[in-house]
């Protein structure tokens, strides 16, 4: 509240405010000392008169105290009469070890003596002293004078001192007001003409305007170095609106300038979208191309297994035709030609079914990647089709693939976004967690719940480095560059995650602790109905 008051004063206000309160706070403080020192004075003095007094007393009182003239020692003490600021004074004679009543002096009337009770020689008590003096007759004592004295010679004294220092209080204040006043009049004017001056110009803008300010001191120096600003700032003005013209013409070339830029970069940003999508696009036919040749590789074999046993079936029938037709056919060898032809027919069965699994496999998968007609599918089988179809580069490892999914997940998509999601996890499973890995192992989940999709994949390979993981998402981010890693295999499903399934994918992985993916898209977008 001071403070905010305070800060609204104008600046020669301040001034004569402080020194105002600084002045007569250091003469208050010195008055309060001096009267401390005074009433300290008066009070030693107060004790001493008193000590004194009881002195001369305790010695007049002596002789009828040893002589039992109490009616001597009354009249004594009655002489403290004249003395208005004693209450009462009690003479008390000594009997053994106690001490009991003998005299008294009290200015109330009605003042009943008690009994002694000792106590320190002098103290205070409620603004009252109170002095125990011994009487003694040759070093001996005799008795005790008890004196009550009230502080109304203090109280005297301290009033008086008071009606003395507080006029002096008042015409120091009185003063210091006046030549506060003064100084606050020489201090203040010179700022408000320079106050005055900086507001004019900060509204007319004239930088022509000058003070002037007949002080040799600090705030002539002030006024001196304001007209020296207004000085360099005119010149200033002079040469801001030369540039502001260049400015303004260097504005309109620029403009052309950035507006030739703009189409540049825009039709360079479209090649490198176009770009972008052709190497996306050229990723997914590349996974294809390399789908193609591992099948048709792995096909080779049980085809070649077939056309083997077909020909040693074609010969043991051409050689049993022939001994049958010349009669020298015997029934041990009539049978044990039967025998050949059965385990060749089982043969050729075995392979040509081996084929015809990894055919159906192979053409399921390859139509979806190459198509983006939605179907619905059973999740599950369709995973184990994606994985049958993966067999020619899993073969060649020994790591293993679980799969944890609810045979009745049905979902309603493009089959070739599965596709494309679960192969690129596999593929780079095996060319960058399992580098170093003989057997690892991964995981595949799924399942619904609350109306959303979820979808798991871990593996316990060497993991990701802090560094790759932040950027995992962009385009061609990878570790083996020249190793033939496009980059390009994570962006992918990122892609297919979030613009076609309408979901979130969240990558978890720490160096050498493997890595896992997890996948949520609303069930919304997988339900039997072509999607938005």
């Amino acid at each position: 509240m001071f403070r905010t008051w305070f800060s609204k004063l104008a600046f020669g206000q301040k001034i004569q405010l402080v020194m105002n309160l600084v002045s007569i706070s250091v003469l208050v403080v010195a008055l309060c000392m001096i009267a401390v020192s005074f009433y300290t004075k008066f009070k030693q003095d107060l004790e001493d008169r008193v000590l004194q007094k009881a002195s001369l007393l305790a010695d007049a009182a002596a002789v009828g105290v040893v002589f039992e003239q109490d009616e001597s020692v009354t009249v004594l003490l009655g002489s403290l009469g004249v003395d208005r600021s004693v209450d009462q004074a009690v003479v008390y004679k000594k009997a053994g070890e106690e001490f009991v009543y003998f005299a008294h002096y009290a200015r109330d009337k009605n003042f009943t003596p008690q009994a002694y009770r000792p106590g320190p020689r002098s103290q205070w008590v409620e603004q009252q002293f109170i002095l125990r003096l011994p009487i003694q007759v040759d070093g001996e004592d005799v008795g005790l004078l008890y004196v009550r004295e009230d502080n109304l010679y203090l109280r005297d004294m301290v009033q008086a001192s008071v009606a003395y220092l507080l006029p002096v209080l008042l015409l120091a204040s009185l003063f210091i007001w006046l030549v506060s006043r003064t100084v606050q009049e020489r201090l203040a004017r010179p700022l408000r003409q320079l106050t005055s001056t900086v507001h004019e110009v900060a509204q007319s803008h004239d930088y022509d305007r000058r003070v002037e300010i007949d002080s040799k001191d600090e705030l002539g120096d002030l006024g001196n170095a304001f007209n020296s600003m207004m000085k360099e700032l005119s010149d200033f003005e002079v040469l801001r609106e030369e540039k502001e013209r260049e400015i303004l013409d260097l504005n309109l070339a620029l403009e052309e300038k950035v507006k030739e830029r703009t189409k540049e970069l825009s039709a360079s940003l479209d090649n490198l979208r176009l770009t972008q999508q052709q190497l996306v696009e050229q990723e997914k036919m590349a996974s294809l191309g390399e789908l193609v040749a591992g099948v048709a590789h792995e096909i080779n074999t049980p085809i070649g297994v077939g056309i083997t046993a077909v020909s040693y079936l074609n010969e043991s029938l051409t050689q049993l035709k022939s001994q049958f037709m010349s009669g020298a056919l015997t029934k041990a060898e009539f049978t044990g030609h039967l025998d050949s032809l059965t385990e060749s027919a089982g043969i050729v069965a075995g392979n040509l079914s081996r084929a015809a699994e990894l055919v159906k496999a192979f053409k399921s998968v390859a139509v979806d990647q190459s198509s983006s007609e939605p179907r619905t599918i059973e999740l599950a089988n369709y995973v184990q089709d994606i994985l049958m179809s993966l067999r020619p580069k899993l073969k060649r490892f020994n790591h293993q693939i679980s799969v944890d999914i609810d045979n009745a997940i049905q979902i309603y998509c493009d089959p070739g976004i599965i596709s494309q999601i679960v192969t690129n996890f596999v593929m780079n499973s095996l060319h960058h967690a399992f580098t170093d890995v003989d057997q690892g192992h991964i995981e595949i989940t799924a399942r619904v719940q609350d109306e959303m999709f979820y979808l798991d994949y871990r593996d316990d390979g060497q993991g990701i480095d802090p560094s790759i993981a932040k950027r995992l998402f962009e385009p061609f981010v990878t570790t083996k560059r020249g190793q033939g890693g496009s980059g390009l295999g994570t962006h992918v499903i990122y892609n297919l995650v979030t613009q076609v399934l309408g979901g979130h994918i969240h990558c978890d992985s720490e160096p050498g602790k493997g890595v896992h993916f997890q996948i949520t898209a609303p069930m919304a977008r997988l339900t039997a109905r072509p999607l938005v």
